[in-house]
């Protein structure tokens, strides 16, 4: 789940960690992860007490994920910070957040976390759109967080798995694309048309595009399910980057979607698109 501050157009979820509170009383099994944490909004001390109390409770199933807020930048203002040192608040944070979830003393120097969350440092992911950061995530040992709005999977995406691969001892990727499956490519492009004109509306980069060129610019695999498929086997930074801790995360909502929608879309890929890339289910119960 992302974390989007004080907007009711698209993302309108403030607390993940809050939300994940409730998912985790439900759930036996789903693994919770933040994509990403607003971490320079974010005072470490706290966001360590909270992310450490869920780990808690849901046993040991949080996978932070922490970015810079540089698709939520309105918020800063908010919160009373400048979004133009957004790198640095975060590098100062994650200079704090790092250390308490190992346990380490902190600020003040007479405290650790509590409840202790041994585990959840090793379960840090970040997202970065700089390949010299992403290089760096690796050789933190955090996992990397690939997938945004408006990065091109061959000249932007690739090269920072690609940078991350380098550095990293055992690579974690999470890759975020867009997944809408329909009769055809036009129809999901009919479906997708309102959603499209709110989206261009907070990048100015993609004023004047078509519906087709906006899609193919934000990467999202649309269409028929061969044409999905086949899409997705096609994308320069998905599945050669997934190994067997690493997972491809298909995002099916859209600004102004409705829920039955998104549920039928996720049906689809777990029962025809997924299969034909491969994937197996686990043997769950319904409801774990």
């Amino acid at each position: 789940m992302a974390q989007h501050d004080v907007r009711g157009d698209y993302g309108r979820l403030p607390s993940p960690l809050v939300f994940f509170g409730a998912v985790a009383a439900r759930t036996s099994r789903l693994r919770l992860g933040t994509a990403v944490t607003v971490l320079p909004l974010e005072d470490p001390v706290r966001l360590a007490e909270d992310a450490a109390v869920l780990d808690a409770l849901s046993g040991g199933r949080l996978e932070l994920g922490l970015g810079t807020g540089g698709a939520n930048q309105e918020a800063f203002a908010v919160f009373g910070h400048d979004a133009a040192r957004r790198r640095e608040l975060f590098d100062d944070r994650l200079a704090t957040l790092r250390p308490a979830l190992r346990g380490d003393l902190l600020p003040g120097g007479s405290h650790v976390l509590q409840p202790p969350a041994p585990g959840l440092a090793g379960r840090l992911w970040q997202s970065t759109s700089d390949t010299g950061r992403a290089a760096a995530i690796g050789r933190a040992g955090d996992g990397l967080l690939l997938g945004t709005a408006v990065h091109d999977p061959r000249t932007v995406q690739r090269p920072l798995a690609e940078a991350y691969r380098t550095a990293a001892v055992n690579p974690r990727y999470a890759i975020v694309h867009a997944v809408f499956p329909a009769k055809d490519r036009q129809t999901a492009r009919d479906d997708l048309a309102p959603a499209l004109d709110v989206h261009r509306a907070n990048f100015a980069e993609l004023a004047g595009l078509s519906a087709e060129e906006h899609l193919a610019r934000i990467n999202v695999h649309h269409g028929a399910t061969e044409e999905v498929v086949d899409s997705l086997r096609a994308d320069p930074a998905l599945l050669g980057y997934l190994g067997p801790d690493s997972w491809f995360l298909p995002v099916v909502q859209h600004e102004v979607s409705q829920v039955d929608a998104d549920i039928e879309r996720l049906r689809i890929i777990a029962t025809e698109i997924a299969p034909a890339l491969g994937w197996q289910p686990c043997a769950l119960r319904w409801g774990s």
